[in-house]
C-alpha cells in the first residue's frame, strides 16, 4: 500500500506493524455532519477496511471536540447549555455514522474528559520554558522552534491569513510572534461554565493542545497515520507537531494523511459558510450504500464541487452491481475483487474503485438467467467499500 504523505510532499511506501494506529480530527458538536464530514471520515473508513481485509489490527481514534469556542459561540445563539447543545449533536452523529455503515472507532475522547490531563502537559510546556503570559491567558512560544511554518509548506501571507481565519489572531501585539498560538484560556467569569480549576489556573485549554494530549494518551507518543480534513493543516496539525516535540521530543505521527473538501456554490463546505447538505437529509431520501458510493466519485485529495446527480448516477451503477454480480463467474468477481484491492492499496483511489465497478458491470453477460444471491467474491468486494 502506499499513501501521500502530507509531511512528505509525496507518495510514500505504507508498511505498518500488525496494529495500526491513526488519529483523526473529529468533529466540533454544534451542528449536523454534512457531506464534507462523512467525504472526510468515509477516506478512513476505507483505509481501515483495506487494512483489515490485508490482516492488521486497526486502532482507529476520532475525538470529539466538545470544548472549543464554536461550541459556546453556537449554545448562546440558541440560548441552550453547550453541554446539551454537544450531546445531542454527538448523538446524531453517532447515528448518521452507524446508518452510513461505518466501522466504530476504537475509541472516541472528548476534550472535556480530558482536561486535567491537558493542563498537566501545559504545566510541563511551562517548567520547560515553551510558554509565555498575556495577561493571564498562556501562548506557546513557537521561536522554541524555528521550523514551525514548514510542514504546510505554506508563504508567510497564507500562514497569517490562516492563523487569523481560523481563530489564531497573528495581530494581537501582545504576541512574541504573531504564529504564537493558545495553550489556555483564563476565565474568570462565573457564569462561564466551560471552565475548570486546574493547576495552572482557572480556565480552559486552546484547541491544539486538546488533540495532542488525547491521541498521545490513547495511541502512544508516536503513532502510524495522523490526518483529518485539509483545512486542519495549518495551524491546528502544525502546533501538534511542535507540542509533541516539545512535550516528547518525537514525532507526533509518522505519515500525515488529508482529505480536500466538497464545495457547494464554489466554496468549502462549512458551517460557517452554511452552505451545507447535510448527510441525515439525504438519509431520508437515498440508501446509505448510495450516498457512500457518490462520494467515491471523489478523489479525497482533489475533493471537488457537490454534484447532486452523482447520487442518481450511484443508484443506477448498485442496481448494475447487483444484476452483475448475480450473473457472474468466479473469474470475473475475482477479477473485480483484485482490482477494487489495488485501487485502494493506491492511496485510496475511490476514482479507480468506480472505473473497476463500471467496468465490471460493463462486462457482465447479457444472457444468463439471475442467480438466487450474488456471487460470494462479488459480495466480498462490496463488503470492503461497505456498500452492503
Amino acid at each position: 500500500m502506499r499513501i501521500y504523505d502530507t509531511s512528505q510532499n509525496n507518495y510514500c511506501d505504507f508498511n505498518p506493524s500488525h496494529i495500526v494506529k491513526i488519529y483523526v480530527c473529529g468533529i466540533t458538536p454544534y451542528d449536523s455532519a454534512h457531506l464534507g464530514h462523512i467525504f472526510t471520515f468515509m477516506t478512513y473508513d476505507l483505509l481501515q477496511r483495506r487494512l483489515e481485509d490485508l490482516g492488521y489490527e486497526v486502532h482507529m481514534v476520532r475525538n470529539i471536540t466538545d470544548v472549543d469556542d464554536p461550541l459556546f459561540a453556537k449554545a448562546k445563539e440558541l440560548n441552550t447549555d453547550y453541554i446539551s447543545l454537544a450531546e445531542a449533536e454527538i448523538a446524531s452523529f453517532q447515528e448518521t455514522l452507524n446508518k452510513l455503515n461505518f466501522r466504530p472507532a476504537f475509541a472516541e475522547p472528548k476534550a472535556s474528559d480530558y482536561i486535567f490531563k491537558i493542563a498537566g502537559a501545559i504545566k510541563t510546556l511551562i517548567d520547560n520554558h515553551y510558554t509565555y503570559y498575556i495577561d493571564q491567558d498562556i501562548y506557546f512560544n513557537t521561536s522554541r522552534y524555528p521550523n514551525f511554518g514548514k510542514f504546510s509548506g505554506y508563504s508567510d501571507k497564507l500562514l497569517h491569513t490562516l492563523m487569523a481565519e481560523r481563530g489564531g489572531n497573528p495581530y494581537l501585539k501582545s504576541k512574541r510572534q504573531a504564529l504564537d498560538f493558545l495553550l489556555w484560556k483564563h476565565t474568570s467569569d462565573p457564569k462561564d461554565k466551560a471552565q475548570w480549576t486546574t493547576v495552572i489556573g482557572n480556565g480552559r485549554p486552546g484547541w491544539h493542545i486538546e488533540c495532542s494530549v488525547m491521541s498521545a494518551d490513547i495511541l502512544g507518543n508516536t503513532f502510524d497515520i495522523h490526518g483529518g480534513g485539509a483545512d486542519l493543516i495549518f495551524p491546528h496539525h502544525e502546533s501538534e507537531i511542535v507540542q509533541n516535540v516539545a512535550l516528547h521530543g518525537s514525532q507526533l505521527a509518522r505519515h500525515w494523511l488529508h482529505v480536500a473538501p466538497l464545495f457547494m456554490a464554489g466554496e468549502k463546505m462549512s458551517k460557517s459558510l452554511g452552505n451545507m447538505i447535510f448527510a441525515k437529509d439525504l438519509l431520508r431520501k437515498y440508501e446509505p450504500s448510495t450516498i457512500r458510493l457518490a462520494l467515491m466519485y471523489y478523489h479525497h485529495r482533489t475533493g471537488g464541487e457537490w454534484q447532486s446527480e452523482l447520487l442518481i448516477e450511484a443508484e443506477r451503477l448498485l442496481h448494475s452491481l447487483h444484476k452483475a454480480g448475480s450473473q457472474c463467474d468466479d473469474i470475473a468477481a475475482t477479477k473485480l475483487l483484485s482490482e477494487v484491492r489495488v485501487a485502494l492499496d493506491d492511496d485510496i483511489n475511490t476514482v479507480k474503485v468506480i472505473e473497476a465497478l463500471r467496468a465490471f458491470t460493463n462486462q457482465a453477460p447479457k444472457h444468463q438467467h439471475n442467480q438466487s444471491s450474488l456471487n460470494p467474491i462479488v459480495s466480498k468486494t462490496l463488503e470492503l467499500l461497505a456498500l452492503i
